[in-house]
């Protein structure tokens, strides 16, 4: 039992399955929905994923060069500048000038949100990251398949929304708490409330999630794996844990373990 937890807690760690999976997190809801309405585009698919695994590794390098105090690695960043703008230019050529234009717009703030002002740990990280991660990714995603967006979605994509938020104040508080620079008012009110803020954002995400499946006709399987994703949170609030835990990687292989298990219950 113990070797089964290791393993998995190793697993839930892994950086590189964290760089993997977080632009498929972003991505699976909205084209798992969209599907459901039309046939697969599976190259624009491919080609969205692209596109957010390479922004995603320049925020990661904004990120390390910020919390590091380093100067920020210029050819690696033009080379995965390069990148997303090549993908890019393939999603326009497969698509529209409208999903071109939106991503194009995500691309500027995932650099904007580092430089030249970082956002990280302020209250504008928790307002604007999920509204573009979320909000927009996944009504681009929707779009890819379906050809339209529904009205309906955004009130689907209510949990994700939470979840997002859920995690974020999980890691502005492990940094808040570790940081060697002067502390804003924000922070301090961060780090004051931080476990109820933590429980009470937890708890908002699973209670909107259940309100959406009193709507659903989900299968009792669903349910129950939904469900059981509730039981990953225990490392994040057990202090036994949070030296064995890598918040950002366990955060972001847990939010596509929810995802999945969230899309699972629109599955007819």
């Amino acid at each position: 039992m113990l070797t089964i937890k290791k393993h998995f807690m190793h697993l839930m760690n892994n950086t590189l399955l964290a760089m993997l999976t977080t632009p498929l997190t972003l991505l699976l809801f909205g084209a798992w929905r969209g599907m459901a309405f039309n046939g697969p585009n599976y190259l624009l698919l491919f080609m969205l994923y692209l596109f957010l695994l390479f922004t995603h590794a320049l925020e990661r390098l904004f990120t390390k060069s910020e919390q590091s105090y380093a100067k920020l690695p210029h050819k690696t960043i033009v080379v995965f500048g390069i990148l997303s703008i090549g993908s890019l230019s393939i999603i326009f050529s497969i698509s529209n000038l409208i999903l071109a234009a939106i991503l194009v717009l995500y691309l500027a703030y995932s650099i904007l949100q580092f430089y030249p002002y970082s956002m990280t740990n302020t209250f504008y990280e928790i307002l604007l990251r999920p509204f573009f991660k979320i909000l927009i990714l996944s009504s681009v995603s929707f779009f890819s398949q379906a050809n339209f967006i529904p009205l309906q979605l955004q009130y689907e994509l209510l949990p994700l929304i939470l979840f997002h938020i859920f995690g974020l104040i999980q890691i502005q508080v492990k940094n808040s708490v570790g940081s060697a620079r002067s502390i804003t008012y924000y922070q301090q009110l961060l780090m004051k409330h931080s476990k109820s803020l933590k429980l009470t954002s937890f708890l908002l995400v699973y209670a909107t999630a259940i309100f959406q499946i009193f709507n659903l006709n989900s299968s009792l399987w669903a349910i129950i794996l939904f469900g059981l994703s509730a039981l990953l949170v225990f490392p994040l609030f057990k202090r036994r844990f949070q030296g064995a835990i890598k918040m950002e990687q366990y955060l972001a292989n847990y939010s596509f373990l929810f995802t999945l298990g969230y899309s699972l219950l629109f599955l007819v």
